[in-house]
């Protein structure tokens, strides 16, 4: 990459991260966040372009998509958890789900995380914090696809900590789009 084309890309990551309307990479969108969001890097909901979202009916003033690129520049955990609870145990790999709204600028007392199918999750997000989620798009070194539990998943370590052991599975929603933070 030429130093002009970096510096045009380092400036639109910038801007994005900021609350511009540009996005960094030409990688589609595998999240996004809405709700209260103070760095948006798109304009709200839109009747015309956002079918998928319309269907779910997801009404929003402002988001922060996340492409894979822009997650996987993230810092990356692997936690090691058994899904579904006691069967074998994968290495998930991810960011934090801490770190993906903090890169959002989204605050506030509650989560919900919404899958591909409709199926949504409300949780206090300091519980969530604490349990340390995880927005994983890698099982054992392999990107997640849809069809399979991608193209992320909530996950929690479980395998790695004693405080976990007994958790179920409520919470480990597969085939994320949508995170709404109030």
């Amino acid at each position: 990459m030429n130093p002009l084309t970096s510096l045009l890309k380092s400036a639109t990551l910038a801007l994005m991260l900021v609350g511009g309307a540009a996005m960094a990479d030409d990688s589609p969108t595998m999240l996004t966040v809405t709700g209260d969001v103070t760095n948006p890097n798109r304009a709200g909901f839109s009747q015309d372009n956002d079918k998928f979202f319309g269907h779910y009916d997801v009404d929003f003033k402002n988001a922060a998509m996340f492409s894979f690129d822009k997650l996987q520049g993230l810092k990356t955990v692997s936690v090691k958890a058994d899904f579904p609870k006691g069967r074998q145990v994968h290495t998930y790999e991810g960011p934090l789900l801490a770190d993906v709204l903090a890169a959002a600028g989204a605050a506030g007392k509650t989560v919900t995380v919404q899958a591909l199918d409709g199926y949504a999750v409300e949780a206090p997000l300091e519980e969530m914090i604490a349990k340390g989620a995880v927005v994983a798009y890698k099982r054992d070194g392999k990107m997640f696809g849809i069809g399979d539990f991608g193209p992320t998943q909530i996950v929690f370590p479980r395998a790695e900590r004693d405080d976990l052991k007994d958790m179920n599975d409520d919470l480990w929603v597969w085939s994320i789009f949508h995170i709404r933070v109030e």
